[in-house]
């Protein structure tokens, strides 16, 4: 409880995104602030198709890659070998290739590495296993640009290349003197810079069918496939990841391979009503479960399965394999987010290492710490000396550039800006450590701390029922391309319940308006906050409005994204413009007069003890004033805003009992003094002598 207290009261700054000049409906205002301004861009992001796709050949040796796969597939008996990763976007772009060719009569081999064997991407010591297959040509999917030393090898042997990817290059590309097509590498603002690993095999395909002159059979199937790889990958969904997540979603009831169908039917996905958020948390987690708990052959043999009953067989194995994933994700971020929460300095990054922890939820692990701690996380296995594990971003971080800053310390590493894999010897952990703390320390608070934003402030009146239901129109949404969010304010609580065995926070909130309109809200994953919240406090929020459907009757809710007390914002700058004035110098008794307030020696205390839960922890309190007066106001029943804690905090910190900085990221900071074994007397600060003198102390 104590570790949900203190994050509670840091409060996170909200951005609206809207500049009150957006006009229209609800749909239109958003699409409006989101800078779609014009009939034209609504078109494009709500309605593009794959005909509105860029040239697949604006890709680099684009055209030099289908020349060389035109060649080969001439041959009396080619032999093609596709090469991919374990993740779902790898395991989905193998797919596409596959599928691909053998509609042209070739059926290709493939090989996925073992991530625990093998560990990621074309490594030397897979070029024995592919040599084996004796194949004319290697084509990789998701992985390959940093692989110069491995694609010398395979060249060695006789075996031509070609390297289709889309991460960015960490080492040995020098070396790939073979078609490298990987958005990443074109610069800048490229039609196709943020393509999943699936997207750009999917292009591969587009530009042969152009080739050939001819549209493949199974290209519908083949979207579908990219579009659960790039919802997978959690690219941005504007751009050509829009064109093919959405055109994807459209065909799935229709044409998504029997392996898709059948992973849906165990999840309980319903096929004809799958959007992105289906796929990002029913589909992909299935798909990626395979490579993360060591049996990658089960996924592919699903996707490429075209038998119904093999297909669910396939599918019901790999929801148990989840299933398994499941359980042991939540038994290493429990240890993983101890590990740092317990650890005296509050990070700028969360880094940890453990023993035993199964290496394929690292990642997922690292991406709930960022998610919980809102910073960028790596969490990493220790095993016979070394260390591998899975980083993840938070926010606008570019991650793999900072991991790059301290390649001196690492044995090999790769990724993009939201997510990397790297391995280092664990004498260097501590090394390692002190250098990102550094270079994070580096960052603008302004990068570190990254806002709930809203689209617009609304009003109760505007989420009716088919306004809601015209958001439908915005899907897929989700990276880059989010639903709908609202800012709403001055919602007062009427009831409150823990649900979903206490893990998620039901709340009813009755809008300020003359209508009085009551919404049930969900907050997921924030079951613990239930106890900073009383029926009948008034509370501002940010919050997705959906439809809930239940016993065929169809309602607006809201998906809380924040709550926090009403005008936090504008008291916390009053709290903080009190510290200035008073730090500086100045005399209480010539403040305002209108924002001094009545403080009750009872608050004194009650902050007192409230403050003390926190005392062995040895780190600095984070903490916004409003929230701190909130706690102790809900806790100890002593009335007190920000302007009441903040004064009271100053008399601590005269005395000696703590220190009270400004913390330019969350608001302010609290550090805890022992007192050198004194019991200091508040009387004896100025600032309590002159509260009395003004009369402002009531007891």
């Amino acid at each position: 409880m104590k570790q949900a207290t203190e994050h509670w009261l840091q409060s996170t700054p909200w951005q609206l995104l809207d500049d009150g000049t957006a006009k229209g409906d609800l749909l239109t205002r958003v699409l409006s602030a989101r800078g779609f301004d014009t009939a034209e861009k609504r078109r494009v992001i709500l309605n593009a198709s794959s005909d509105d796709l860029p040239d697949p050949f604006l890709l680099h040796d684009m055209d030099k890659a289908c020349s060389i796969l035109l060649r080969v597939l001439e041959k009396e008996h080619p032999k093609l070998l596709i090469f991919g990763d374990y993740d779902a976007d790898g395991l989905t772009a193998a797919a596409i290739l596959c599928r691909y060719f053998d509609q042209l009569g070739v059926r290709p081999d493939w090989l996925i590495p073992d991530r625990f064997d093998d560990g990621y991407g074309l490594s030397e010591g897979l070029v024995d296993e592919i040599s084996y297959h004796h194949p004319d040509l290697v084509v990789t999917v998701d992985t390959g640009t940093s692989s110069g030393l491995a694609v010398a090898e395979l060249k060695k042997h006789g075996i031509e290349v070609i390297v289709t990817d889309h991460h960015q290059a960490t080492g040995h590309q020098d070396l790939l003197d073979v078609p490298i097509i990987n958005p990443t590498l074109e610069g800048e603002g490229h039609l196709y810079q943020h393509l999943s690993g699936a997207g750009v095999a999917l292009l591969l395909t587009l530009a042969l069918d152009q080739k050939r002159g001819e549209i493949s059979p199974v290209r519908d199937t083949l979207v579908t496939l990219a579009s659960v790889g790039t919802i997978a990958d959690v690219v941005p969904l504007l751009g050509a990841n829009r064109i093919i997540a959405r055109e994807g979603i459209l065909r799935f009831q229709e044409d998504a391979p029997e392996g898709l169908k059948a992973v849906c039917r165990v999840s309980g996905t319903n096929t004809q009503k799958i959007n992105a958020r289906d796929i990002a948390f029913s589909v992909a987690p299935r798909l990626n479960a395979a490579g993360r708990m060591g049996d990658v052959r089960l996924a592919m043999d699903l996707l490429l399965a075209n038998d119904k009953k093999e297909a669910d067989r396939l599918a019901t194995e790999l929801d148990l394999l989840n299933q398994k994933r499941r359980e042991v994700e939540q038994d290493v971020f429990s240890q993983a987010l101890l590990s740092v929460t317990s650890k005296a300095e509050s990070p700028g990054i969360a880094i940890v290492a453990g023993k035993d922890w199964h290496p394929g939820v690292l990642g997922i692990v690292s991406s709930r710490m960022a998610e919980k701690l809102r910073v960028p996380a790596i969490t990493l296995n220790e095993d016979n000396g070394w260390l591998t594990g899975s980083a993840r971003s938070f926010g606008h971080i570019d991650l793999i550039k900072a991991i790059r800053t301290a390649d001196q310390f690492l044995e090999k590493y790769g990724g993009h800006t939201g997510a990397a894999g790297l391995t280092l010897k664990a004498d260097n952990l501590k090394a390692f450590e002190e250098h990102m703390a550094l270079y994070f320390d580096t960052l603008d608070p302004e990068d570190r701390v990254i806002p709930h934003r809203a689209d617009i402030k609304a009003e109760a009146f505007m989420l009716e029922l088919q306004a809601v239901e015209n958001l439908e129109s915005m899907e897929p949404t989700g990276e880059g391309f989010e639903r709908l969010v609202v800012w709403l304010e001055n919602f007062t609580i009427e009831s409150i319940a823990r649900v979903g065995n206490g893990r998620h926070l039901k709340l009813t909130l009755r809008s300020p308006d003359e209508s009085m309109q009551s919404f049930d809200a969900l907050f997921f994953g924030r079951g613990d906050e239930a106890a900073f919240y009383d029926i009948g406090d008034v509370v501002d929020m940010i919050a997705a409005p959906e439809i809930n459907e239940w016993n065929h009757r169809r309602t607006v809710q809201l998906r809380l994204v924040d709550v926090r007390p009403a005008a936090e914002t504008k008291n916390d700058r009053e709290a903080a413009s009190l510290y200035d004035y008073l730090t500086a110098g100045n005399d209480l008794s010539q403040y305002p007069v209108a924002t001094r307030p009545e403080l009750s020696q009872n608050l004194f205390a009650a902050l007192w003890q409230l403050i003390e839960m926190f005392k062995d922890d040895g780190r600095p309190l984070l903490f916004s004033p409003v929230r701190l007066a909130w706690l102790v106001s809900h806790r100890y029943n002593v009335k007190a805003d920000a302007l009441d804690v903040t004064l009271a905090l100053l008399v601590f910190h005269e005395v000696g009992l703590l220190s009270l900085l400004r913390d330019p990221a969350f608001g302010f900071q609290l550090g805890i003094s022992d007192g050198n074994g004194l019991r200091p007397v508040l009387s004896e600060s100025p600032l309590w002598r002159t509260l009395e003198a003004l009369g402002v102390l009531r007891s």
